[in-house]
């Protein structure tokens, strides 16, 4: 009986302690859903699309692309929502922050590239951009966040002027929808 109790102890402790370390080496494999690599920001003229031949060509304006570059670890996301914050400082010293919305659907594991762009005339009316932050949120859940330059303080959450929506464009909005289509993911209309 003795011999019995033992052997159960002993099994139990063994049981405890591997169950332990594969909670453990569960926990150290399971990487965040979605790291930001990089943030970048620059001007970029209008893509020029040729419809007929000799047709006369406008010029080109330049509009401010900025992209991040980010990475997935599951095999599947269903869906990645980001955020942008861009803060914009004219010639006069006035700062306006500019706030858009872009969602992803079925994006599978690996690196990936997100991009929106302010319109050349909001350029011209609020002038230069100042800061940039991204934010990757997952059903409600903040899974990422990044600022260009880097910072840690959410400055958009302590600017004294409101976000203003609508000026920041995802790229189905823009002239550059078309471009190297194939190396963004899907965008979930909005409704």
């Amino acid at each position: 009986m003795k011999c019995s109790r033992l052997n159960l102890k002993l099994v139990l402790t063994v049981l405890s302690v591997s169950l332990l370390s594969s909670f453990v080496v569960l926990a150290q494999e399971s990487p965040n859903i979605v790291q930001i690599r990089k943030v970048t920001g620059s001007k970029v003229a209008t893509p020029q699309y040729q419809l007929l031949k000799g047709q006369v060509v406008a010029r080109s304006l330049d509009w401010y692309q900025i992209v991040a570059h980010y990475e997935t670890a599951p095999d599947w996301v269903d869906e990645l929502s980001f955020t942008y914050y861009v803060l914009v400082k004219s010639k006069a010293g006035k700062f306006s922050l500019f706030k858009g919305d872009v969602t992803y659907v079925n994006i599978a594991r690996g690196r990936h590239l997100s991009d929106i762009y302010l319109h050349p005339s909001t350029l011209a009316r609020f002038g230069t951009v100042e800061r940039v932050a991204v934010l990757i949120n997952s059903q409600g859940r903040m899974l990422a966040m990044e600022s260009l330059p880097s910072s840690n303080a959410r400055w958009w959450e302590q600017s004294p002027v409101p976000p203003v929506d609508g000026l920041v464009l995802n790229r189905m909005e823009t002239p550059f929808a078309m471009m190297n289509f194939d190396d963004y993911e899907a965008i979930k209309m909005r409704k």
